[in-house]
């Protein structure tokens, strides 16, 4: 294992999947049987990269401990009182961090070939952001860099392809170095994408690393049962019981929930330890 630390960014409070997220953060949602969190250790553990640390929201600490009490990962979880935004926490609070760090969303499922991530950070002499191209880049913010890789500008949400379609991952490699640069004042909210990032871009201190792969946000109803099911058509946890009668189309029945004959579930994600009447009719919903 190398040295690098991961600081995975895990504030996220997933609102569009409310009741089901309504007593845990996002990053500990499950995909199936694992908590999405642990879909990114595993992913850098796989390059070489095991010690993490967690920048959680203050309001999930109860959750965050009670998982990194039986957490088999090497773990340090930092807790925001003040929302700060994607960069505020670190900058507020730099000599908390490493000189160098890979840092990166919590909250996303990633397939890339983090391999060629790892390899440019070891030769990398500036913060590096990396990149992936998508077929419709309308609702991202496009990252424009040069031949050598530099990065020079960024453009919100573009209306076409006109100029490219390529889009940050979020996925980054920082050094501290280079975060110094940034003037800012105390307790208020900095963001990567959109202060961070062009003002490191404006001085040639942001270079481009491109990936391929797949970038999977679970934020909403319908990602969500997608990630679960996968190229199924459904997912049932081992531990459901349900009756033969049930018709079960594009949704996702989480563990010990009973489902009644009859029933009818339809893009829809019936939560934990649910019991659900003979003969119900759930569609487009979330059930908890």
């Amino acid at each position: 294992m190398n040295e690098l630390k991961a600081v995975l960014l895990v504030g996220g409070e997933a609102t569009r999947l409310y009741p089901l997220s309504k007593n845990s953060p996002k990053g500990l949602l499950p995909i199936r049987e694992l908590p999405i969190i642990e879909y990114m250790f595993k992913k850098f553990i796989d390059v070489g990269v095991d010690d993490f640390i967690l920048i959680a929201a203050s309001k999930h600490r109860e959750q965050w401990e009670a998982y990194k009490k039986m957490s088999e990962y090497k773990i340090e979880i930092f807790y925001e009182e003040t929302k700060y935004d994607t960069a505020g926490f670190i900058c507020n609070n730099i000599n908390l961090f490493p000189d160098k760090f890979i840092c990166a969303n919590g909250d996303l499922l990633m397939d890339l070939n983090l391999d060629n991530f790892i390899e440019s950070v070891f030769t990398s002499r500036t913060s590096i952001l990396s990149t992936i191209q998508v077929t419709n880049p309308s609702r991202f913010g496009l990252v424009i860099y040069d031949e050598k890789n530099i990065v020079k500008k960024f453009i919100e949400k573009p209306k076409d392809v006109t100029l490219g379609n390529t889009i940050s991952t979020g996925l980054y490699f920082l050094q501290l170095k280079d975060l110094a640069r940034f003037d800012f004042k105390d307790n208020v909210q900095i963001s990567f994408e959109k202060d961070i990032f062009p003002f490191l871009a404006n001085l040639s201190l942001l270079s481009n690393c491109s990936l391929s792969g797949r970038l999977f946000d679970v934020g909403t109803r319908e990602s969500y049962i997608e990630a679960n099911c996968m190229s199924e058509n459904y997912w049932i946890h081992p531990t459901a019981i349900f009756h033969k009668t049930v018709e079960v189309k594009k949704s996702v029945i989480m563990k010990n929930s009973q489902i009644g004959e009859n029933a009818v579930i339809v893009n829809s994600i019936i939560g934990p330890n649910i019991k659900l009447e003979a003969n119900s009719i759930i569609e487009d919903e979330i059930f908890c």
